[in-house]
């Protein structure tokens, strides 16, 4: 089944705050301490979780079913933790995931995207795209 453009844009959104994720990680020295101690890293760090959380909650029915082996009702729920618990947020909690699941994250999205770039090539009808047959694209007789 071919990645619908609303999936891939969203793909490519959480692939971008990945990224993010993953520079500051390096910018402030790959190390939990830093982020415990530092409430402005701390606060950056659960925003783009928060972000891509939210951006997981649009990906259509069709995408997170195709792509079970990513925990997309735990990516969900963390909207639900930071929106509603920030105030008691765990920062071991925080650690793991921009350390340990944000790559894994980010490793997905690039296989998704290269998998959305190659489909595009395909001659395949897209879902969200109109085909060669449709009426938008009607020839006048005589004038091809």
């Amino acid at each position: 089944m071919p990645i619908r453009t609303r999936d891939t844009e969203i793909i490519t959104r959480i692939s971008v705050y990945c990224d993010e994720i993953m520079e500051a990680i390096v910018r402030f020295g790959n190390s939990f301490e830093v982020l415990e101690k530092d409430d402005v890293y701390r606060d950056g760090m659960a925003m783009r979780v928060y972000q891509i959380s939210e951006l997981a909650q649009h990906l259509t029915a069709d995408f997170t079913l195709s792509y079970g082996n990513m925990p997309w009702h735990l990516i969900k729920g963390l909207r639900v933790v930071f929106a509603h618990r920030y105030g008691t947020l765990d920062k071991k909690i925080l650690w793991k995931t921009i350390s340990e699941r944000v790559p894994e994250l980010k490793k997905f999205c690039t296989e998704i995207l290269a998998k959305a770039a190659v489909s595009a090539l395909s001659p395949r009808d897209k879902a969200d795209t109109p085909s060669d047959d449709s009426p938008s694209r009607s020839v006048k007789p005589g004038k091809q």
